[in-house]
């Protein structure tokens, strides 16, 4: 069996030519299930509610299914999923905050100066690990290895707010 790694150097090309980035994948059980997740998006958003569609998932789950089927790179049965990251979204991996640049995020820092700094992620720099966050304050510079957590952040433009 292919590890989660192996299947997204596998999966990623379909994904890639579809005109679709990926956001990350999992593989667990859920109850009974074993359920590869795939989860996407669209790679060239003008604007953050230019999300991938219902019909583009449909679409490259019926790729992205032909081609695990011919690999056959899971021994057991599983379930495919594959499904948007959403407009809300932990950023877990460097590649979540290199596809966030533009998008308003929150991010909580560690360390005796920990802080939390919410506004316009501006870059994402591989070569230095570091991020650059606009805030109503200024414009930040945080190292990778400060960051203890991160999430995009949706401001609702509606004026009321929010039901739970």
């Amino acid at each position: 069996m292919l590890s989660i790694e192996g299947i997204e150097r596998l999966v990623e090309p379909v994904i890639t030519s579809l005109g679709l980035v990926l956001h990350g994948t999992e593989l667990k059980r859920e109850g009974r299930d074993l359920v590869l997740r795939i989860v996407v998006d669209r790679a060239n958003k003008k604007d953050v509610s230019d999300g991938v569609t219902v019909d583009e998932l449909a679409h490259a789950s019926d790729e992205v299914g032909a081609l695990l089927d011919l690999e056959n790179p899971i021994e057991d049965r599983y379930r495919l999923t594959l499904e948007s990251p959403g407009i809300e979204r932990d950023l877990v991996s460097w590649r979540h905050y290199r596809f966030a640049v533009g998008e308003r995020v929150r991010i909580v820092t560690r360390g005796e100066e920990a802080a939390v700094y919410e506004g316009e992620l501006l870059a994402a720099d591989d070569e230095t690990r570091t991020i650059e966050v606009k805030t109503t304050d200024g414009t930040v510079k945080i190292d990778a290895t400060q960051i203890k957590s991160g999430k995009t952040v949706f401001v609702w433009e509606t004026g009321e707010k929010r039901k739970f």
